[in-house]
């Protein structure tokens, strides 16, 4: 008994002595982690900040270290407009509580066992500035979290947006639920991951140009993030955002409900060359009570030389910072576009033909509007190549740069029917009979114009064009021709249908028809005196 007490108060004591050890070694450590961590966030920031027109830093004001722990002050600078604006600066400053490892007590509190090199328990700092916010936050820091930093490295940590409730002025308020985000970063921040939360954001407004109130909500946020930089330094992997539901209220109108909405980015790399995807939908919009329909959106870039965006991306930065950057971007004039300098054109022309000698493409992959009883789409996808020279004549250099071009238009006839339908039910209209008269003979008359100019035809309930251009030829709904030929039939069929559309329906019989019972309708709803 004696001998097991014995080996206990001995690991116990030897506990006590690595954490006394570790956090005197922390203790020392710190100045030299704190200084390299800093210049690192400046050099990433220097990096990629001027070409959003901002510019920021980070200093530290003060340290004061103790045996277990120490407080830090930082002091973070913004420089620069987002909106156009004249610049403006500002500041924030952060207070830091940094308890030094391996064991930090706040870590052992949440029965977090693995030894780090320190916990950071951080707060922005209150200010004439920002008193409204932490007066709308109860007296809290809005701003608030705490990361650890692994002997390795390696931080993982949570940010917190505390909840808030605020009169923005005298016609407006902010409810925010807050917002939580986890994270982890490997050494260097080579690999992030991150996760975070939102229950509900609610402004409400008056309109400017009546005394009606207006209403934004959202509800149900959810972020999730998957990244790693690849061997260009862009980061790779995907990132996600889902909004449970959006609703807008416009005074005593029904609210506008879109729920389910998402959106998806993914990037990759091979080969020197990146790609990326993203994905946009929007399950359900209602009206009512009535639901109206859903959207689908994927757009994607390919083959694009990531030196050469690198290098561009770099250029720009360049050109904001001399020609006084972070200044009003606004880009009304001609007067207001930065002046380039000859070696500032030379290097953007060596990287456009080094991006459009890696053939880059970019589509519309779909843009998806549904129904309960269809879907209609529209795709479009253009590929590229670097032209022997910019200085060839339009004709020819669009020739050369533009390799191949992809795209289709498909309209369901079932989903015009449902939105010609909902447009007489939110009308008034009660009839559900004679709604429906209306929706099919105005649908069988949109289709019937389509049709009459060629430029469409109808693939079982869905009016279709399809054109494909490769190798100067055009494939135009199975027709093949040359560019100038199609040109010449496309003007030429527009302008049939914009001079003449009338008397193209009347050659149909079936049109004729329509357009008669169309008639004959209105004459029964016109009341005779």
């Amino acid at each position: 008994m004696k001998k097991s007490a014995g080996i206990v108060v001995g690991a116990v004591v030897a506990v006590a002595a690595i954490g006394v050890g570790g956090a005197w070694y922390t203790g020392n450590q710190l100045p030299s982690v704190l200084d390299e961590s800093i210049k690192q966030a400046n050099a990433d920031m220097a990096k990629t900040l001027p070409a959003l027109g901002l510019d920021a830093s980070i200093e530290l004001l003060s340290l004061d270290r103790q045996f277990f722990s120490s407080n830090a002050r930082y002091r973070i600078t913004f420089n620069g407009s987002l909106d156009g604006e004249a610049p403006q600066q500002f500041e924030l400053v952060i207070n830091d509580r940094i308890e030094h490892g391996p064991f930090p007590l706040s870590r052992l509190k949440a029965f977090k066992l693995l030894p780090v090199m320190a916990t950071s328990n951080y707060a922005l700092e209150t200010s004439p500035a920002l008193e409204q916010w932490f007066a709308a936050s109860h007296g809290k820091s809005p701003v608030e979290g705490q990361a650890s930093l692994g002997y390795d490295r390696s931080v993982s940590g949570n940010l917190r947006l505390n909840p808030v409730q605020v009169a923005l002025d005298e016609d407006s308020n902010l409810d925010f639920s807050g917002l939580n985000i986890d994270f982890d970063s490997s050494a260097e921040a080579k690999q992030i991951e991150a996760s975070g939360l939102m229950d509900s954001l609610k402004v409400s407004t008056k309109l400017s140009d009546s005394p009606e109130a207006l209403s934004i909500e959202f509800k149900g946020l959810t972020l999730n993030s998957q990244t790693e930089k690849g061997s260009s330094d862009f980061y790779l992997g995907r990132n996600e955002v889902k909004l449970q539901t959006a609703q807008l209220v416009i005074g005593a109108n029904a609210p506008i409900l879109a729920k389910d909405i998402s959106q998806l980015d993914e990037t990759s790399e091979a080969d020197g060359k990146l790609a990326a995807r993203s994905t946009y939908k929007v399950g359900m919009v209602s009206y009512q009570g009535q639901d109206i329909g859903g959207m689908d959106m994927v757009s994607s870039v390919k083959n694009i030389d990531a030196a050469a965006l690198q290098s561009l991306l770099a250029l720009y930065s360049d050109i904001i910072k001399s020609t006084g950057q972070l200044q009003q971007a606004s880009l009304e004039a001609e007067d207001d576009l930065p002046q380039l300098s000859e070696a500032q054109k030379a290097q953007l022309m060596v990287d456009l033909e080094k991006l459009l000698a890696a053939n880059p493409g970019i589509a519309l992959e779909k843009l998806a509007f549904k129904t309960a009883n269809g879907e209609s789409s529209v795709s479009l996808a253009l590929d590229f190549a670097k032209p022997e020279s910019f200085e060839l004549p339009a004709p020819e250099l669009a020739k050369q740069l533009i390799t191949q071009l992809d795209a289709k238009v498909a309209v369901s006839k079932a989903m015009m029917s449902d939105v010609i339908g909902l447009q007489a039910t939110f009308a008034g209209e009660t009839d559900k009979e004679a709604v429906a008269q209306q929706a099919s003979m105005m649908t069988e008359m949109a289709s019937g114009m389509a049709l009459s100019t060629e430029l469409a035809k109808l693939e079982g309930d869905n009016i279709v064009t399809n054109l494909h251009y490769a190798d100067d030829k055009v494939d135009f709904n199975g027709k093949q021709m040359s560019v100038e030929e199609f040109v010449a039939m496309a003007f030429a069929s527009g302008a049939g249908l914009g001079m003449g559309g009338a008397a193209m329906g009347a050659e149909d019989p079936a049109m004729q028809e329509l357009q008669l019972e169309e008639e004959e309708s209105v004459e029964e709803q016109v009341p005779v005196e």
